[in-house]
C-alpha cells in the first residue's frame, strides 16, 4: 500500500513533511521525500491520497483500564479498543488491577488473556500488578514469573481496592529494586494515604449532616496529597529512581519533584484541560483519583509537558455506567473517565495547533516517549522504514465536537462533552490495515474496519 503526498510527523522533524509512506507485509518499507521524487505504484498496489491530511505515528495509550474479565459492564476489550482506535490510538498498555482476579501471577495473566483475547482491534501490551495483599508471593516469585509477557508493574501508595490493596513505604523499595532487576519500571498511583485518609475524615466531620458538595472531594485529594507521595517515592528510591514511573500526575510540583529525581511521570488530558471550578458544570463526570486540582495547575502542567518534565500523556481510561456514575453522593459515584479516544485529539487540537507543543514535542508526548519507555520502541511509536506501519491521517481543516453518545467506549459520561476540537482524525492504521475509518463512521456504522481480535498481544522487546 502507498500512503501517496501526506504531511508527515517524521522523528526529530521540527516541521511536517510532504512524502509518501510505503507499507509492506505489516510494516513501514519506504518513505520518500517529495522533493526526492515520489514513489512509484506497483502493479495492484492500492493508494491512498493523503495531499488533504497529515500523518502521525499511531499514538501509544499507555494507561488504561479495559476491564476484562470481572468488570465488563464498566468497559471490555473491544469497545475500549475501539474508542482507542477513533482517537489515532494504535496501541494500549492495560493495568492489572481492575481485572477479577487483578493480574499479579502467571496463572491471573492466563486467565486474562483467555477471557480478552481475541477482541483487541489495535495492538496491547499489559502490566503485571504489586499488591499489598500478596506482596510476599510477588518478591518471592511472580514478579518474575510474570516479567517475560509484561512491560512494567504497577502499585499504589492509596488503595480502595480489596482485591489490589496499597504496598507500604517499608515495602516500596524491595518492589522497585525487584522490578529494576528484571529490567521493567514500577508505575505508581502516588497520593499520600495518611494524608488522603485524615483529610477525608476532616471534610466529612465539617460537613456533618450537611450534603456533601464537589468541594468536598477536592478538598478530601489536596494537592500535598501527590507530592508528598512523590517526595517519599523519590527518597525511598535511592539509587533506582531510572525505574521509578509516576502515574497521572495532576499536581505541577509533583512532576517537578519526580523530574528532579531521575524518574519519570505522566499526567492526563483532564488534568490540561479542567479545574476544580469545572465540578460546578461537569460534576461526577469529572470525578477521577487524583482528582483535578484548583486553576491554573493545568498551565504548569503544560509547561512541564512542553519542556520535558512530564514524560508523556495517558488517558487513564476507567468510564463506568451511568448509574455508577451517579449514585447520589460525590463519596460514592465512581471515579473514572472514558479518555483513550479523546486523548491525541486533544493533545493535537490544544496542544499542537494552540502552539503549546512543538510538532517534535506533540510526537513524542503521544508516540515515542511512552512506546520507549515500556520496551516497544524496536517496532512502535514513529514513522520510519522497519518499524510497524501504525499512523493515522488528520484533516487539519476539519473540527468535530466531543459527544458521549457517539463514544465507541462502554462508558458515555464524559467531561469533555460538547467541546470543540481542531483536526479530525480520517483513519487509523495498524500494522498497514485501517482498523478505523471515519467515512464508515459518517454512514452510520461505528467506523471500526476491522475484525474483534486483529490486535496482538506485544511484549518488551518487541521488533
Amino acid at each position: 500500500m502507498l500512503i501517496r503526498n501526506g504531511l508527515l510527523a517524521l522523528p526529530g522533524e521540527d516541521s511536517l513533511v510532504r512524502a509518501d509512506l510505503r507499507t509492506r507485509d505489516e510494516r513501514i518499507s519506504g518513505i520518500s521525500l517529495a522533493a526526492g521524487g515520489s514513489l512509484a505504484p506497483a502493479d495492484g498496489e492500492v493508494v491512498v491520497d493523503a495531499s488533504k491530511f497529515l500523518v502521525f505515528p499511531g499514538a501509544l495509550d499507555p494507561h488504561v483500564h479495559f476491564d476484562e474479565p470481572g468488570f465488563e459492564s464498566r468497559e471490555d476489550f473491544f469497545h475500549g479498543s475501539s474508542e482507542a482506535a477513533k482517537g489515532g490510538v494504535t496501541t494500549v498498555i492495560d493495568m492489572p488491577c481492575t481485572s477479577l482476579p487483578p493480574v499479579t501471577n502467571r496463572e491471573a495473566l492466563h486467565g486474562k488473556l483467555e477471557a480478552m483475547g481475541g477482541k483487541s482491534v489495535v495492538d496491547f501490551a499489559l502490566y503485571g500488578g504489586v499488591a499489598g495483599n500478596g506482596i510476599g508471593e510477588s518478591l518471592a516469585h511472580a514478579m518474575a514469573d510474570l516479567a517475560p509477557d509484561v512491560v512494567g508493574f504497577k502499585c499504589y501508595f492509596i488503595s480502595s481496592m480489596e482485591t489490589f490493596t496499597r504496598i507500604d513505604h517499608y515495602r516500596f523499595p524491595e518492589v522497585l529494586r525487584k522490578a529494576a532487576g528484571l529490567g521493567r519500571p514500577l508505575l505508581l498511583h502516588a497520593e499520600d494515604w495518611d494524608l488522603v485518609t485524615a483529610a477525608t475524615a476532616a471534610v466529612k466531620s465539617a460537613r456533618g449532616n450537611s450534603p456533601p458538595e464537589w468541594a468536598d472531594y477536592v478538598a478530601s485529594r489536596p494537592e500535598a496529597a501527590e507530592t508528598v507521595a512523590c517526595a517519599a517515592a523519590v527518597a525511598l528510591a535511592s539509587g533506582f529512581e531510572p525505574n521509578l514511573h509516576v502515574v497521572h500526575v495532576g499536581t505541577a510540583e509533583a512532576a517537578r519533584i519526580v523530574a528532579s529525581a531521575g524518574a519519570s511521570c505522566e499526567t492526563c488530558a483532564h488534568y490540561l484541560a479542567f479545574s476544580s471550578d469545572d465540578f460546578a458544570s461537569k460534576g461526577s463526570s469529572l470525578k477521577t483519583a487524583p482528582v483535578v486540582k484548583e486553576k491554573g495547575q493545568s498551565e504548569l502542567l503544560w509547561k512541564h509537558l512542553a519542556d520535558g518534565s512530564i514524560a508523556f500523556c495517558a488517558s487513564d481510561h476507567a468510564p463506568s455506567p451511568f448509574e455508577e456514575k451517579n449514585t447520589g453522593s460525590v463519596w460514592t459515584d465512581y471515579g473514572g473517565i472514558p479518555g483513550t479516544g479523546t486523548m491525541a485529539p486533544y493533545l493535537l487540537s490544544e496542544g499542537l495547533f494552540a502552539g503549546r507543543l512543538t510538532l517534535r514535542r506533540y510526537v513524542e508526548i503521544s508516540s515515542e516517549s511512552a512506546a520507549k519507555r515500556y520496551g516497544l520502541w524496536g517496532g512502535k511509536g514513529s514513522l520510519e522504514p522497519g518499524k510497524d506501519a501504525d499512523f493515522f491521517l488528520v484533516d487539519p481543516e476539519g473540527s468535530w465536537t466531543v459527544e458521549g453518545r457517539s463514544l465507541l467506549s462502554k462508558g458515555r459520561i464524559t467531561p469533555f462533552e460538547g467541546m470543540r476540537l481542531r483536526g479530525r482524525v480520517i483513519s487509523t492504521w495498524v500494522r498497514g490495515r485501517p482498523v478505523y475509518e471515519a467515512a464508515r463512521a459518517d454512514r452510520g456504522e461505528t467506523g471500526i474496519a476491522v475484525e474483534a481480535g486483529y490486535g496482538k498481544h506485544l511484549r518488551w522487546g518487541y521488533r
